[in-house]
């Protein structure tokens, strides 16, 4: 069986909670792998890391990725942009189970000011937990690769 390898992305504003979270993925035994920032005191572009981590994945460079920026929304534009990226912004545990389950999210992004360590593990559990449902929403996401 494959192992799954996560990229990590953020900007200055979620570079404490990537940090957080990249130990909590590394330590549950995922291959992961950390895009930058490296240091959380120089002011960086969201659209700079999600650019990087978008090419990532569409390089098949990782399977999944977890982005992070002040409210997690501006890096899931950027990553959306990247065809086969469907970066989801969530907020809550209900969040990740349903990017998962109906739109197979293959990036998560939260907020780094907005998110506490603890909300962000469920979420990520969450996440890794839930199994895509398939069916009807396949031809959904198929769509979203011909624009």
């Amino acid at each position: 069986m494959k192992k799954i390898k996560i990229a990590f992305a953020s900007d200055h504003a979620g570079y404490e909670l990537k940090k957080q979270i990249f130990d909590y993925v590394r330590e549950k035994g995922y291959e992961v792998e950390d895009l930058g920032p490296f240091n959380s005191t120089e002011s960086v572009s969201y659209a700079t890391f999600g650019k990087k981590l978008g090419k990532h994945l569409q390089d098949k460079k990782a399977d999944i990725g977890i982005a992070f920026c002040g409210t997690g929304l501006g890096i899931s534009y950027a990553l959306n942009r990247f065809k086969g990226v469907r970066a989801a912004r969530i907020t809550n545990v209900n969040d990740a189970y349903l990017a998962k389950l109906h739109n197979n999210a293959n990036v998560i992004a939260m907020s780094g000011r907005f998110t506490t360590f603890e909300e962000a593990k469920k979420m990520v559990d969450e996440y890794f937990e839930t199994e895509y449902e398939g069916g009807r929403h396949q031809s959904r996401i198929d769509e979203l690769d011909e624009i």
